[in-house]
């Protein structure tokens, strides 16, 4: 599981040193793609698992023709790019994959649990000014809960106890 932050410099090439605990769970070749408003990392695993689901969304002809299907494939796959550390354990970002993230001199790795995210340090400043209040993390939590998937996982009380007054 990948978890902590760090923020690396990029060298004039684009290459930053990925963390070594970053480096033994995601193995010697890795994938990097487009996530949003960043870069996503991930093993083969990983993208094994975002393979069946994406190709689980329709039929063939659904994967060509619904636009909602097609953009998804579009923006997870198209970007995405094969990659694996040097001999000084540095990742090579595209200048495309930098131009998107918006990543310039320092990138910021973030470890989410199953994928590692990348940004630039000033994007993830923007963005956790916009998203990173306690009532939007728990209003997200709840409409995940209530969604199919959150069924699925069970009550999240589930052995919990209440705390306070009845």
């Amino acid at each position: 599981m990948f978890g902590g932050s760090y923020t690396h410099s990029l060298d004039p090439a684009g290459r930053f040193v990925l963390p070594k605990k970053f480096r033994f769970e995601l193995g010697v070749d890795f994938h990097v793609t487009k996530g949003l408003g960043c870069l996503c990392v991930f093993g083969g695993d990983w993208k094994t698992e975002l393979d069946k689901q994406l190709n689980g969304l329709g039929s063939p002809l659904e994967l060509l023709l619904n636009p909602h299907i097609s953009r998804l494939h579009r923006h997870f796959f198209g970007g995405m790019a094969p990659a694996t550390t040097d001999g000084q354990n540095r990742v090579l970002l595209s200048p495309e994959h930098r131009r998107f993230a918006g990543i310039e001199d320092e990138v910021l790795i973030c470890g989410c649990g199953n994928y590692i995210e990348l940004w630039s340090p000033k994007a993830l400043e923007e963005y956790n000014k916009l998203n990173d209040n306690v009532d939007d993390l728990i209003a997200s939590g709840a409409a995940l809960l209530a969604s199919p998937l959150g069924k699925a996982l069970g009550d999240p009380d589930d052995g919990v106890s209440q705390a306070g007054p009845d």
